[in-house]
C-alpha cells in the first residue's frame, strides 16, 4: 500500500464525517443551534477519555494474548508502528465525529417531530406475536424473579460493554479489522439515529408505564434512568415555544430501533468471523440485552428486531466497503476443512516417516 493511499481518508471516515456534517446542517436549517459550544461540550470530556480507553484496550489486548497463548513480542511489533497509530486516532476521532451527530440530533427530536408512534407500535407488536404482548410477557414473566435484578443491573453495564469493545478492537493488530469495524459502528449509530427521526417513539415505559408498575421496586436502576431521561425530555418538550435554555444532550429518548440490542448483535456478527472465540459471549450478551429491555420497559420487541436487522446490514456494508482479507493460512467462516492432500501441498500436513525424523 503506498504511502499517499495509507492515509487518504477511508470508508469509514467518508461515511463519518459526511453524515456528521449532513446532519449539522439539517438542525442548524431547522433553526436549532448547533453552534461550536456544542462541539466543545462534548470534544473535551471525549478526549480526556482517550488516554483510559487505550489502557483498556492494552489491558483486554492482554488478556486476549494470554487466553489464546501468544508471544506479546509480534502483537508489539505490529501495533508500535506510526501507522497503527495514527489509525488508532483516525477510528478515535471518527467515533467521536459519530457521537456527536448521533447525540445531536436524538435529543432534538422533540424539537422536530410533535408526534410520536407509540400506540402503533404497541398494536403492531401484538400483532406480531399473535395478539400477546411482549412487553406484558416479559414483565410478567421476570417480575419477583432474581432474573429482574440481574437484567437491571446488566442493562446498566450496556455503555461500559460497548466502550471496552471498542477499546479492545482499535488496538487490533490487524489495520483492516479496526477499519471495518470502525465503518460497521458509524453505519449503525448514524443510521440508526436517523431512523429515530423518521419513526418517533418514546417507549414502552413512558407510554404504558401501568405495564411496569410491578417491577419498578426490582428494577431501581431502570427505574432511576428512566426518570431521568423524561426529566430532561419534559424540559425539552415545555421548550418547544424557544424558552429552553438548559438541558443535558446526552439524555435524549428514542425507542425505534434498539440500538442497545443492535450494539450487540453487531458485536456478535463481527466476532463471528474477526474473532469466533467471542461469538457465543456476545450472542448471549444480546439475549440478555433485549430480554432487559422489553422486560424494563425500554423497548418494544419490534425495536429490538429492528435493531437486530440494522446491525446486520452494518456489517454487510462494512465488508463491501472496508472488506478484511483472510489471514494467510486462515480458513473463511463456514468453509469445509481442506482436504488432506490440499493441506499437504501447503505444507500443513504433520511429518511422518523419515520426513519426521529429518
Amino acid at each position: 500500500m503506498s504511502a499517499a493511499h495509507r492515509w487518504a481518508p477511508a470508508p469509514f471516515e467518508l461515511f463519518t464525517w459526511t453524515v456528521t456534517a449532513a446532519t449539522v446542517v439539517f438542525l442548524r436549517a431547522q433553526g436549532l443551534r448547533i453552534d461550536w459550544q456544542t462541539v466543545e461540550f462534548m470534544a473535551g470530556p471525549m478526549f480526556a477519555r482517550l488516554p483510559s480507553l487505550l489502557l483498556w484496550g492494552l489491558a483486554l489486548q492482554g488478556l486476549a494474548l494470554v487466553a489464546r497463548r501468544r508471544s506479546p513480542r509480534a502483537w508489539l511489533r505490529e501495533v508500535a508502528t506510526p501507522g497503527s497509530a495514527a489509525l488508532w486516532l483516525r477510528v478515535w476521532l471518527a467515533a467521536m465525529a459519530m457521537t456527536y451527530g448521533y447525540t445531536w440530533l436524538k435529543v432534538c427530536i422533540p424539537l422536530l417531530r410533535h408526534e410520536v408512534l407509540d400506540a402503533q407500535l404497541w398494536r403492531l407488536d401484538r400483532w406480531l406475536h399473535f395478539g400477546i404482548s411482549p412487553s406484558v410477557f416479559a414483565a410478567e414473566l421476570v417480575r419477583d424473579t432474581v432474573l429482574a435484578g440481574l437484567l437491571d443491573r446488566w442493562y446498566a453495564l450496556w455503555v461500559t460493554s460497548v466502550l471496552a469493545t471498542l477499546a479492545f478492537v482499535f488496538l487490533s493488530p490487524r489495520l483492516e479489522e479496526r477499519r471495518n469495524f470502525a465503518l460497521a459502528c458509524a453505519v449503525l449509530w448514524l443510521v440508526g439515529v436517523w431512523i429515530y427521526l423518521a419513526l418517533p417513539a418514546v417507549g414502552p415505559c413512558y407510554a404504558s408505564p401501568e405495564v411496569f408498575a410491578g417491577l419498578r421496586a426490582q428494577t431501581p436502576g431502570a427505574v432511576e434512568a428512566q426518570n431521568e431521561l423524561w426529566r430532561n425530555y419534559a424540559r425539552i418538550l415545555a421548550g418547544r415555544d424557544g424558552s429552553l435554555r438548559q438541558f443535558k444532550p446526552y439524555l435524549g429518548v428514542a425507542a425505534m430501533p434498539s440500538l442497545h440490542v443492535g450494539a450487540h448483535w453487531l458485536f456478535a456478527l463481527w466476532s463471528r468471523r474477526h474473532a469466533p472465540r467471542l461469538f457465543v459471549p456476545f450472542a448471549a450478551a444480546t439475549a440478555l440485552t433485549f430480554l432487559a429491555s422489553v422486560a424494563t420497559g425500554w423497548h418494544y420487541a419490534i425495536d429490538g428486531y429492528a435493531g437486530l436487522a440494522l446491525a446486520w446490514a452494518a456489517i454487510r456494508i462494512a465488508e463491501r466497503f472496508e472488506p478484511v482479507p483472510p489471514e494467510v493460512g486462515a480458513i473463511p467462516v463456514g468453509a469445509p476443512p481442506p482436504a488432506p492432500a490440499d493441506a499437504a501441498a501447503r505444507g500443513d500436513a504433520a511429518p511422518s516417516g523419515a520426513e519426521g525424523r529429518r
